[in-house]
């Protein structure tokens, strides 16, 4: 299967190599999509994700795997990719929901400066009432290693250091995996590999 692999904010394709190596080993064939917030509006990079798909892709069969804010790009795209939608959809650390810590530094001068237009709409509640849910079948990888208690922003709830569990969720009909993992190291996870390559040779 071919697999694209998105990264999320603040990242760059780097940071889901080990992913795809990981990935490729298990007999898939790699692609990584790259973009830049600070450079960059969220609809300009949802633009070229499509544009990319049908450009590398065609009409051969494929699957995505995004991380954080990439999860969210890929929500935006997969309408306009219904002439050949993804086999599955993998969203690792996805805020699938308004993210409480976006809209606790979105007036923050150093995260408006570095996260821009979208920064701005993970916190945004009206962006979200307009974001399509997937129409392909999604598996949905939370991270639970992040501090819980009086101490932890998030208080007794599962989380991973920037999301609680519950923000990645979409509802009924969508599966979320929980893994002991943070937020931003989720996708070196050995266990997410496996299950990773698991759901998608399922859905060849």
């Amino acid at each position: 299967m071919h697999i694209i692999l998105i990264h999320g904010q603040g990242r760059s394709p780097l940071s889901m190599t080990l992913l795809g190596w990981r990935l490729k080993r298990a007999g898939h064939h790699i692609r990584y999509f790259g973009y830049t917030p600070v450079l960059q509006s969220f609809e300009s990079i949802t633009a070229r994700f499509i544009q990319t798909i049908r450009d590398e892709i065609g009409d051969r069969p494929y699957a995505i795997v995004s991380h954080s804010l990439g999860g969210i790009i890929t929500r935006a795209s997969l309408p306009y990719l219904t002439d050949n939608l993804p086999k599955h959809l993998v969203m690792l650390a996805p805020p699938n929901q308004p993210a409480r810590i976006a809209k606790k530094l979105r007036d923050n001068p150093i995260y408006e400066l570095f996260t821009r237009d979208c920064g701005r709409k993970l916190g945004d509640d009206s962006f979200y009432e307009t974001l399509p849910y997937p129409t392909v079948p999604t598996t949905i990888i939370a991270g639970t290693r992040g501090l819980r208690g009086k101490l932890s922003p998030f208080g007794e709830k599962a989380n991973d250091t920037i999301l609680a569990v519950e923000e990645t969720e979409l509802g009924k009909g969508y599966k979320v995996i929980p893994v002991p993992a943070t937020h931003s190291f989720i996708m070196n996870s050995k266990q997410v590999a496996r299950i990773v390559s698991d759901v998608i040779k399922k859905s060849h």
